[in-house]
């Protein structure tokens, strides 16, 4: 034994140890890296195959961009649910069919000229003689045409002449719902663009529901590949000035790309094995994932070129930049997906297929950045860095770039420029307390859709005062005691100022169930219509009915319906955020094992998110900036028929027929009656509101809760 100590040995490591211990990230994109070639491959096989196959089984099946499909779960629609089926009980229902209008305007004729008369009478015989194979049979597209001039001495069709006698509306029926209706009208569109291109003297527009959601569709699917082709050379642009080369600038481009063809296949499959989703769907899942394949990708190749600078190898670099950059990648992505997620948590079918198809473009970007990033990577090594940009493309000094001053002034004074900071965000946040949700109409789209501009221009030579109606449907209205109890909610219903009478009530076809309708001032987004609305379900009708066992009374209208809609997303919207911020905080506590971090996170994210609805409801209610931004103010105009399709007894001509169980279908057919145009069954029709426009505006929520505890960290250095 000898004298001497022998210092003891260090534990030798090995690499697969050493690998064991790393963070799951780092070890997938080790893996990434050493399996390049394959996996370069595979990202590319799976997301382009995803979207091919998507493409094979039919696409992405949207819903109609204006449906009226959900409105049975709120109060306001089951009312309509319950007056139809006392129609249908009895056979009452007709075929469904949708209605046609062609406006025909003439800037210097009125109809008394000869020549107006003969061009309408033209126009009314080419709609007439259209002709479409549906389902194998030839047969006209258009049915009960009514030609304006020709039945002005009908009462009922003096309504179809504007009262300055410049204008008319061709009336027509297209029978049909769904795939029937959509192949009838197929021809329609190139007979009205023949129509126009023969008188181009007159003003002419068409009306019509799924014309209207056609051109709605393309207006949105054009719009997305205009946004695309200027959003992704823009993109490139900021990403050569960010990196200098441009194949570095590429690589975030290529990753975003096949991440939105991934998204759009299972979005797609999706819509075709599960559920029809939102047109706008597509627009957001461009919108989020553009944003965040970017965004991850400069996290990774930005760590990565600093790491080879810094003389790492390329393995050593992959390794770091995974381990730092790559994990702040999965939480974020994860944060992303988990705001998205409370989407779901409403009991709405749109919102879930828009949450779907952001969660899934953000989660191919996480999996792109962890896997199909290290493989590119450890593929192109220096190369990154090749055909670099003069001037931009230099190094620099760490520490030396704009972004680097502003930190620094930022840490000298962090209580100065926190506060400051909070400051502005709460004072751009603040116009969010003057947030004011409603339905926009039909005529929020541009202008440049016929279907806007024959409303404007029915708006314009129709002109009407409030035609707005507040109506309860009772059941057993038959009976003597309900009659009674409907004689008292009359009476209590008038006597609230913006209501007036006479009430006007129409039964069911079975003779069981009321429709009673009182006129409401104003319009359906009014505060104050809405508390009226709330006033009559919950004092009114409750006093009136009390004591009388099996009757409902459900009250519907315009203002109603906004109302149940309203209330129903400012409802979620608590659960929403409640579920965003918890989970959230857990994820980021368990992420930073820190609970100042996660606190400082969510309290920033509230402030940006705050920020973001006051600027939505200074430019979007208020309108500011709204011409140079080209945003349409909303107007609380009525919906898209009802203002125009008034019963009969107002005089007005022309009434829409509707089977509210159905979406956008008439439920029966009109001939001229009396003073207007009934249903061939002569009673008086009461079709929900128009158009459902609400979600579209609350889409921008979606949006706005994917920015709730987003995390943007790096663990690495600031550069």
């Amino acid at each position: 034994m000898s004298g001497t100590l022998t210092p003891p040995m260090e534990p030798v490591t090995s690499s697969s140890a050493r690998r064991a211990r790393d963070p799951w990230t780092v070890r997938v994109a080790g893996w990434s890296a050493r399996h390049r070639w394959s996996i370069f491959v595979i990202w590319f096989v799976a997301t382009i195959g995803l979207f091919a196959v998507s493409l094979a089984a039919g696409g992405t099946n949207s819903v109609e961009a204006v449906s009226n499909s959900e409105r049975s779960k709120y109060e306001a629609g089951e009312a309509y649910v319950v007056y139809s089926a006392a129609n249908a009980s009895v056979g009452q229902q007709a075929p469904a069919s949708q209605q046609f209008l062609l406006i025909v305007s003439s800037p210097d004729k009125t109809v008394d000229d000869p020549a107006f008369t003969a061009d309408v009478a033209a126009v009314t015989a080419r709609l007439a003689a259209v002709q479409a194979s549906v389902e194998g049979t030839t047969g006209p597209v258009l049915d009960q045409l009514v030609d304006p001039i020709k039945a002005a001495a009908v009462p009922a069709a003096a309504g179809l002449i504007s009262p300055d006698r410049t204008t008319v509306r061709i009336v027509g029926r297209v029978a049909g719902d769904g795939p029937v209706l959509k192949e009838r009208l197929a021809p329609m569109p190139a007979v009205i663009a023949e129509i126009k291109a023969t008188y181009p003297a007159y003003t002419i527009h068409a009306l019509n529901n799924t014309l209207a959601n056609n051109e709605i569709s393309t207006l949105i699917t054009g719009g997305l590949d205009s946004s695309l082709r200027l959003t992704i050379p823009l993109t490139f642009l900021i990403l050569l000035i960010a990196f200098g080369a441009v194949v570095a600038a590429a690589i975030p481009l290529v990753l975003a790309v096949t991440a939105l063809l991934a998204a759009f296949g299972i979005l797609g499959l999706y819509s075709q094995l599960v559920t029809p989703v939102s047109p706008y769907a597509s627009q957001l899942v461009v919108l989020i994932g553009l944003a965040v394949a970017v965004d991850y990708s400069l996290f990774m190749v930005t760590r990565f070129r600093t790491e080879r600078r810094h003389g790492r190898d390329r393995t050593a670099a992959i390794h770091v930049a995974s381990n730092t950059a790559g994990r702040a990648v999965f939480f974020s992505g994860l944060a992303v997906m988990i705001s998205i997620g409370g989407l779901f948590l409403l009991d709405d079918p749109l919102f879930r297929s828009m949450a779907v198809g952001t969660i899934s473009v953000v989660l191919v970007a996480v999996i792109g950045s962890l896997t199909f990033l290290p493989a590119t990577l450890a593929i192109l090594g220096d190369g990154v860095n090749r055909l670099r940009i003069p001037i931009v493309g230099r190094d620099r000094e760490e520490g030396s770039g704009l972004w680097a001053v502003v930190v620094r002034s930022v840490m000298r004074r962090p209580i100065v420029a926190a506060a400051g900071t909070a400051i502005i965000l709460l004072a751009i946040a603040s116009p969010v307390v003057r947030l004011h949700m409603g339905q926009a109409d039909f005529t929020s789209f541009p202008d440049s859709l016929d279907g806007v501009q024959a409303v404007n221009l029915l708006n314009e030579k129709w002109p009407a005062g409030s035609d707005l109606d507040l109506s309860v449907v009772v059941t057993r209205a038959d009976e003597a005691p309900t009659k009674a109890a409907i004689a008292r909610m009359s009476d209590a219903v008038l006597a609230i100022p913006g209501l007036s009478g006479p009430p006007k009530t129409d039964m069911s076809a079975d003779g069981h169930v009321a429709f009673v309708s009182y006129l409401m001032a104003g319009g359906s987004n009014d505060l104050r219509n809405q508390d009226i609305v709330r006033q009559v379900r919950s004092s009114i009708v409750p006093t009136a009915f009390a004591g009388l066992s099996g009757v409902r009374a459900l009250v519907t209208g315009d203002a109603a319906y906004t109302l149940d809609v309203v209330d129903f997303y400012l409802h979620g919207m608590p659960l929403v955020m409640g579920f965003v911020l918890s989970l959230s905080f857990l994820l980021l506590l368990v992420a930073f094992r820190s609970i100042v971090i996660p606190i400082k996170a969510i309290l920033l994210n509230l402030l940006s998110t705050g920020a973001a609805f006051g600027l939505l409801v200074l430019v979007f209610q208020e309108g500011w900036g709204s011409d140079f931004l080209g945003v349409k103010r909303p107007r609380d105009r009525h919906h898209l028929w009802h203002r125009h399709e008034r019963r009969g007894d107002h005089g007005r001509g022309l009434r829409r027929v509707r089977d509210p169980r159905a979406d956008d279908h008439q439920a029966a057919r009109v001939r001229a009656r009396g003073r207007g145009l009934h249903r061939r069954d002569g009673r008086p029709e009461h079709p929900p509101a128009g158009f459902d426009a609400a979600p579209r505006g609350l889409e921008l929520v979606a949006a706005a809760l994917a920015r709730l505890a987003a995390p943007r960290h790096d663990r690495g250095r600031v550069r």
